[in-house]
């Protein structure tokens, strides 16, 4: 079952809420990048980490247990207190990935969209409501941990539903999958692993066979990267049709 696109989910409702506390305290810079951008970020998300409640009882939840790096974007945590949901953390200084637009296509691999290192962690909490609009496989915001490297920015925890582990019962779905599955909801394919819902502006990008799953035909695109298309992709999208 599709939810619309201003999904009152709990999980949206929350992730919401945290982006307006967010928006209130955070600077607002272009340049998501830019060395005084992220000074003064880390700075104030570091402040929230300290006198969370939040942080202090998934650090408890959380402390000890293995993991293992899942991509570029998450280290990957499961916890015996909660066997069925997948615990994910940002790492390496960014909050996962954006996509950066190429019109030119310059792999001559049919891709226009690349993943780009993401600075702004407001992107990455928009990410999590615009996959919720898509099916009922809700993304919960968990908290903010300190960073093992103090130089770093704080890491952000999110968990999903467990899925079924990648097998001979369960095995990826090809692109053609996807493609027909996101076709039903309207997310016309652009470019390579890319899918554009005219009527939402939601564009989904590495929506790749290792990101998404196919569950009763209705699609999880459990880690592809979701944002509002710009006008350039917008109408660039809209001439290839």
């Amino acid at each position: 079952m599709a939810l619309s696109e201003d999904n009152p989910s709990p999980e949206n409702r929350d992730l919401r809420a945290v982006l307006r506390e967010l928006d209130r305290i955070l600077p607002r810079f272009s340049d998501f990048g830019g060395p005084e951008f992220r000074d003064r970020n880390r700075a104030i998300l570091n402040s929230i980490v300290s006198r969370s409640e939040r942080t202090r009882r998934l650090s408890r939840l959380l402390e000890g247990a293995p993991y293992f790096v899942g991509g570029d974007e998450h280290r990957i945590i499961q916890v015996p207190e909660h066997p069925d949901r997948i615990y994910k953390l940002t790492h390496s200084n960014s909050f996962g990935c954006h996509s950066e637009f190429h019109p030119s296509d310059p792999e001559l691999s049919g891709k226009h969209f690349f993943a780009g290192v993401n600075s702004d962690i407001r992107f990455y909490l928009r990410r999590w409501i615009w996959l919720n609009s898509i099916s009922t496989y809700q993304t919960r915001y968990e908290g903010l941990l300190s960073s093992e490297n103090e130089r770093h920015m704080p890491v952000v925890c999110i968990s999903q539903p467990a899925l079924p582990p990648q097998s001979l019962a369960h095995p990826n779905p090809t692109e053609e999958e996807i493609e027909s599955a996101l076709k039903t909801y309207e997310y016309l394919k652009v470019s390579r692993d890319a899918f554009l819902n005219q009527e939402s502006g939601i564009l989904l990008t590495d929506a790749a066979p290792r990101n998404v799953r196919i569950i009763e035909g209705i699609p999880v695109p459990f880690d592809a990267i979701a944002e509002i298309a710009s006008p350039e992709v917008r109408k660039w999208a809209a001439g290839r049709r």
